[in-house]
Formats: C-alpha cells, structure tokens, sequence
C-alpha cells in the first residue's frame, strides 16, 4: 500500500516500529535482527475492519444460531428453537439469533401462538440477521413490559431494544471472556483492528468493558470506539491498542426488514408483501428529524469527535449530508472528517456532495454475497444497477472502506474482499458488475483507507517506515490471485506491535479474570 514501494522482500521492525523496507541483503546490513522467513506467503498490512460489533457479536455467538448456513427451511429452524427450550442458556430467556427470511425460502413470521407453545412460561426472544426486527412469546413481552405489539413481531428498533434490555444480563467475567475470544476470532481471520461502531451489546458498561480488555497487556488487536448517544467514555482509558474516536447514530433501518429510507417505495413482490409484509407503496422512515439531528450533532462536531451514521436509503443520506453540510459551513475545519455507513442506495449525486464535505464512505458488500439473489425482488432492476456502488465511489476520489458489520455476518474478510471484486452473490449472480473494485482498490480499502476513516493513517494501514508493525500474513498473494480464488486464501499468521498474536483461547485468561469466573459460579 506504499505506492513508491509496492512489494518488497523484507521489513527491519524495531520498537514495534517500521524502521526500514527492501531487500533482506539491504537490511541484513543495517541491523543483527532476528530474520524471521514467512516461506510461500505474503506479508499485507494488517486488516481493518471499521465497522463491527464485538460485545454483541459475542453474546450473540453463545445463543441458539438459527442463521441460514445452519438451516434451509422453516421447519428445520421452528424444531431448533423447539430443542433449544428445554436446554440451559446463557441467561434465563431462550435468546436465538439469525432469523432470516430473506435468505431462507418461506420462512413467515412466527406467530405468538407458535412461539407460546414452544416457550409457554420461559422468556424467548428470537433476532433477525440484521438485529433490526425480533420476535418475542407472551412471556417475553410480559417480562419487557411491551404492550402494544404486532403478534409477536417487534419491528421498530425502540422496542426490540426494550425487549433486549429486559434480558438479565450474564455474569460479568463470563461476558469479558466471551469478548476476548471474539477479540481473538476477529484476529484468526486476518484483522489487526476494529471500529466498534456502536459499542452495543447486553452488559452494564459496555465502553468500561472494552476499555478494561484494551487496558490488558497484549490484546489481539486494537480497537477504535464509537459511542452511542447515551455513553460517555468516564470510564475509559485509552491505551496502546484502545481509543474513543467518536460517537454513532442511526438513520434508518435494514433493508431487509423494510427499514430503509428509501425515495421509491419498496417494489411489490411475494418477497416483500407476503414473507416481510410490507404494504404497497412502503419506504422506510427516517429516524431522526434534520434540525433535532442537527442539535445532537453540533456539539459534537464542535469538539473534534468523529460521527458515524448509519444510512441505507437515499432519503437517509439526503438528510446526513444536509446535516453535515450544516457543519461544516457553521464550524468549518473542525479537525475531523466524519463517515457515513452502509450506503446499500447511495447515488452519483449524493456521492459526489459526500467528497466535496469530506465524508468518507463506508460498504457494506456482504449484502451482495448473502442477499444478492434476492435484491431485484426488494429494489427492482434499475436500483440494484447501482447497489453498494464503489467504483463509482472511488471513481469520485472519496475515502471508501468496506466492512461485515457483525454480527449480521461471518468474520470472512477475505470473503468480503473477492465480492467487492467480484461483485457476485453466493450462487454466482453479479450483482451491479460496473461496480467491482480491482484487488488493490479492494486492499486498500480493507487496509489505508481503513485507518484513514479511523484517523489512524499516520499509524496504521500501509508497511511505511515509521508505522505501526502491523501485519497479516496470507499463504498467497490477493494482488496476484485469480478475484474466483480470494475467498480461499487463508491467514497463516498475525503481528501487532511486531509480535505474533497468540491466537489459543486460553491467552485470554488472566489471574484476574479466572478468578471472577469462579466467583460467578460459585
């Protein structure tokens, strides 16, 4: 990712620093290192992954995982949550995750009924995929307190976080170990640090939490915080490898539950009137009004922190951009650029408004890889022509990223990477093909542009001399790789600081830690 220097043979890291780049001969001479040889591979710089979800993607990994790599049908998924009732969970509620009728042919929605006889007295609260819809049985609304609900269906995100917030939390020490194992599964697969966008997830302090894992000696990775509107960082100390950098809102919702803002209503089809039944002529809603937007953001803005906003529909990003226009005339260089995420309907117009303020834009291209097959049915031909478009992003010369946004999908950077090449969804269709991204684009997404939206770039995101000694090592080459084949290269190893991570789940215990693991056992 150094253009004047693209590949090299080997890297000199002192102090955790990159100190010099060439030849091994060139390096050799200039110090008595250690050579350490990665035979067959390619060192990269470490990944990025500026939009994920680590406490929820942890607890949401120790629930019943109903998602559709594991079941193909309703029934499958309704005798899963059957055998799931009668088993010990994490919490008292039966708590599923990954209900997914957009990739699961004929999965309706669950009746309260269907759910009271599965669950008659226990809690039970079931997730879609995007964490943006839930169902709950009788028992279920009661403990939350809901009393106006469609059925089961709880479609607005106010509600679904009410339901949430009414599941008591598991121990504490059990939660800290379950995020650092996640810390570790994002490490496996290649990435050196995270955007938590939101820092979101069951647990009383979520920012004390992540800062607490930070604050540990050799964390597996580094992690950069956006706050949610409610959280402040008192109790956070930024370390080495952890940092506030802003704070994050929505806009809108998931396309895929009907959610996003769109300008044209949602198409009609059997997809959306029967399996999501939405009626004709629906669009998403906009979650926040411009000017109380504008309120909540000034201050913001004003002290130099970053803002992340969640946009999937064009009449979303009409009112970010309003808004940040806004800013940016009123309290003109503030010292930070902000990042719009997702951008599933993001147009040429919007785009352009967006590099002109510059607002970096972040992809969300999974949606191509586990829901590609079904984008025509939600937004017709013409507007899936312009589906997550990244070429014409990073044609305009915006700073473009791209993220998995987990727990909504796997950890497969790799995976993420061929799409935005490819373009093709899992059954091989290419969606939008004139958007593909070449692989260096692709890289430099996943890596410089990474840090860039992070406010890391003079850290992180390219092998430089006087960067961060952050690496991933791949068993090929993504630049050189048939964009058919990327998908399966394998991470082979990963360095922060110069060091290899430990990547056996028992590196996360700590004295400390056990120790309060027995305590909320016994």
């Amino acid at each position: 990712m150094d253009p004047d220097q693209p590949e090299v043979e080997a890297i000199l890291v002192e102090n955790d620093i990159i100190k010099s780049v060439g030849s091994l001969a060139a390096l050799s001479s200039q110090s008595n290192a250690q050579v350490i040889r990665y035979p067959g591979n390619t060192i990269i710089p470490g990944l990025i992954e500026p939009h994920t979800h680590p406490i929820a993607s942890a607890l949401l990994g120790a629930t019943v995982n109903i998602g559709s790599a594991h079941y193909a049908s309703r029934q499958e998924i309704m005798d899963a949550l059957a055998e799931a009732a009668d088993g010990v969970q994490l919490t008292p509620w039966i708590v599923a995750f990954g209900w997914d009728p957009i990739a699961v042919s004929g999965l309706h929605t669950p009746t309260l009924e269907e759910l009271d006889a599965i669950a008659p007295d226990k809690p039970m609260l079931i997730l879609t995929q995007m964490l943006h819809e839930a169902f709950v049985n009788s028992a279920g609304l009661k403990a939350a307190g809901i009393q106006q609900a469609n059925g089961a269906e709880l479609r607005e995100l106010e509600l679904v976080n009410q339901a949430i917030s009414a599941i008591p939390p598991a121990a504490d020490a059990i939660v800290e170990l379950l995020v650092r194992r996640q810390y570790q599964a994002y490490a496996k697969v290649g990435f050196t640090s995270i955007g938590v966008a939101g820092a979101v997830g069951r647990h009383p302090d979520p920012v004390g939490l992540l800062s607490r894992i930070g604050a540990n000696n050799s964390p597996s990775l580094r992690s950069f915080i956006y706050l949610l509107e409610n959280q402040d960082d008192t109790g956070h100390n930024s370390q080495n490898k952890s940092a506030v950098v802003g704070r994050k809102y929505w806009l809108d919702g998931s396309p895929f539950t009907g959610g996003a803002a769109t300008r044209d209503p949602y198409e009609v089809t059997s997809l959306t009137s029967e399996t999501l039944g939405l009626q004709a002529g629906h669009h998403g809603e906009v979650l926040l009004r411009e000017n109380d937007l504008y309120e909540k953001l000034l201050p913001q803005h004003q002290s130099g922190h970053q803002i992340a906003l969640h946009v999937q529909g064009e009449r979303a990003i009409d009112v970010a951009l309003n808004v940040l226009e806004r800013l940016s005339q009123d309290v003109p260089e503030p010292g930070v650029s902000h990042r719009l995420e997702h951008n599933a309907l993001i147009t040429a117009d919007q785009i352009s408004r967006a590099g002109d303020i510059g607002v970096s834009l972040g992809f969300f291209v999974d949606h191509i890889t586990y829901y590609g097959d079904q984008l025509q049915d939600l937004f017709g031909a013409q507007r899936v022509g312009r589906y997550m478009p990244t070429a014409s992003a990073q044609s305009a010369g915006v700073v473009i990223t791209l993220h998995g946004d987990h727990p909504a999908t796997p950890l497969d950077p790799m995976q993420t990477m061929a799409t935005s090449i490819t373009r093709q969804s899992l059954s091989g269709n290419v969606i939008a093909g004139d958007q593909a991204l070449s692989a260096e684009q692709a890289l430099a997404a996943m890596t410089l542009n990474a840090a860039k939206q992070l406010g890391q770039e003079t850290q992180l995101g390219s092998i430089q001399i006087g960067k961060k000694a952050d690496f991933t090592i791949v068993n090929g080459n993504p630049l050189t790789t048939d964009p058919s084949d990327i998908a399966q290269l394998q991470v082979t190893g990963v360095l922060i600081d110069g060091q290899p991570v430990d990547l056996r789940w028992i590196a996360t215990l700590s004295p400390g830690l056990v120790w309060r693991l027995l305590k909320s056992q016994f």
